[in-house]
């Protein structure tokens, strides 16, 4: 089923259920109900090639003319990272953490960029080396534990994060496991 022929069928916390009747296999709304649009997504859009680097240089670029204008103090070099929430987070120690947190909040295009190319950095990474990877498992036919361990490996090599070292010149990506960032 559809989200718009879903959506047909939302009751509005501040309508009462009753004002729905239900006729046998469909549902009919009350006409004093509001319509509701079809949500529209943009498309997908997915930074790959020469473009990935570009990409992050101008967010770094940007960034970096945002932290000055903010007042933000380079070096020390703040590390960017993204928590489960979807905020960037400064995670090594700096001075103006909050501050440089709080300008994320408040610039969403900024947060909206970084989360950008924090997933397409992973996702070039789960590929790379993807190949590899299939013709070690399928050497390994036949020796499940050998088999086992590669994929443990390869789920520890795609579960590291995302993170982007800030400097006066622009950003550097790179991935960390769970451990604590010093940089």
């Amino acid at each position: 089923m559809q989200i718009s022929a879903l959506s047909s069928l939302y009751v509005p916390p501040s309508k009462p259920a009753a004002s729905h009747a239900s006729t046998g296999n469909e549902t009919v709304q009350d006409a004093s109900a509001p319509a509701t649009a079809p949500i529209e997504l943009p498309p997908l859009r997915l930074l790959q090639g020469a473009e990935l680097p570009r990409a992050t240089a101008e967010f770094a670029a940007e960034a970096g003319r945002q932290f000055r204008a903010a007042g933000i103090a380079i070096p020390p070099e703040p590390v960017l990272g993204m928590d489960r929430m979807g905020k960037v987070v400064v995670a090594n120690e700096h001075p103006d953490k909050a501050r440089i947190e709080q300008l994320f909040q408040d610039t969403p295009a900024l947060r909206d960029r970084f989360a950008e190319l924090s997933a397409a950095h992973q996702l070039q990474r789960a590929v790379t080396g993807y190949d590899e990877f299939v013709g070690a498992y399928e050497r390994l036919q036949g020796n499940p534990a050998a088999q086992a361990a590669l994929v443990r490996e390869r789920i520890a090599h795609n579960n590291a994060q995302f993170f982007m070292r800030m400097d006066g010149d622009g950003g550097e990506p790179f991935f960390a496991g769970l451990g604590r960032i010093s940089a």
